[in-house]
C-alpha cells in the first residue's frame, strides 16, 4: 500500500494502454470552472515546481484538484495513450515525447508519468526513471490517504476516471465490478477488486465528487 516501497510495475502496457479512454458509468461532464485567479495560479505553479523535484512533503491532494480546477473543471482524456504504450518496446524515445507532450497538458497523469518511467529507464536514464517514480508514489499516496479504502470514511479520492482506474492498476487490483453510491451532495464509486495479494475480492470505496451528478 501507499506509504511504503512500491514494487516496479512491470507488465502493465496492455492496461495502461486503455486508460484515459474510460468513463465512469452515469458521468456527466461537469460545468466549466470559473478562471483561476493569478494569486491561485502563482500558487499552483509552486506547488508543481515542487511535485516535479519529487517533494514528499507537498499536500498532492490539493494539487490534484488545483489542477482538476485549472484545467477548467475536467481532466482531458490522454487520446494518444495506447499509441504511446505501443511504441514502448521499439521506440521508446518517441513513446516518451507523446508522454511529455500529454504532461504539458496535465502535468499530473499518472499514466503518463508511468509511461515516462518506463521509457526513461530503456533509455538509460534511470535517475530521471526515479524521479518519475517518486512522483507517482506521492500521487499514490495523496490518492490513498495512506489507507485500504474499505469504508466511506476510508475513501480514497480521485480527480478522474482516467486517474481512477490508473490508480488501480498500479497498485495491483483486478477490478470485477463497480458500481455508484450517492448520499447527498457525496458520490462513490464502489470497486470490486481482487487485491494483489491474498484471495477473495474486496471491495474499495473512491469519492468521486464532481464526476458524477450527486443526485439520479
Amino acid at each position: 500500500m501507499p506509504g511504503q516501497k512500491m514494487p516496479g510495475w512491470k507488465g502493465l502496457a496492455p492496461a495502461l494502454a486503455l486508460v484515459g479512454a474510460v468513463a465512469l458509468p452515469g458521468v456527466f461532464a461537469p460545468a466549466v470552472a470559473a478562471p483561476v485567479p493569478a494569486a491561485a495560479g502563482s500558487a499552483f505553479a509552486a506547488d508543481l515546481a515542487r511535485f516535479e523535484a519529487g517533494d514528499a512533503t507537498l499536500d498532492a491532494r490539493a494539487l490534484r484538484f488545483a489542477n482538476r480546477a485549472r484545467l477548467g473543471g475536467t481532466i482531458p482524456e490522454w487520446d494518444k495513450a495506447g499509441e504511446a504504450w505501443a511504441l514502448l518496446a521499439k521506440s521508446p524515445a518517441r513513446a516518451l515525447a507523446l508522454a511529455d507532450a500529454e504532461r504539458e497538458a496535465d502535468p499530473l497523469s499518472l499514466n503518463a508519468l508511468t509511461l515516462q518511467e518506463e521509457a526513461l529507464q530503456r533509455l538509460g536514464r534511470g535517475a530521471d526513471a526515479q524521479v518519475r517514480h517518486r512522483q507517482i508514489l506521492i500521487l499514490l499516496r495523496a490518492i490513498t490517504g495512506g489507507t485500504d479504502g474499505a469504508s466511506r470514511e476510508r475513501a480514497w479520492n480521485v480527480v478522474s476516471a482516467a486517474e481512477k482506474d490508473t490508480a488501480l492498476v498500479l497498485l495491483g487490483y483486478l477490478v470485477t465490478g463497480e458500481r455508484i453510491e450517492r448520499e447527498g451532495d457525496h458520490v462513490w464509486a464502489l470497486v470490486t477488486a481482487r487485491p494483489p495479494v491474498g484471495e477473495g475480492a474486496s471491495t474499495i470505496w473512491i469519492s468521486i465528487d464532481g464526476l458524477v451528478p450527486a443526485s439520479a
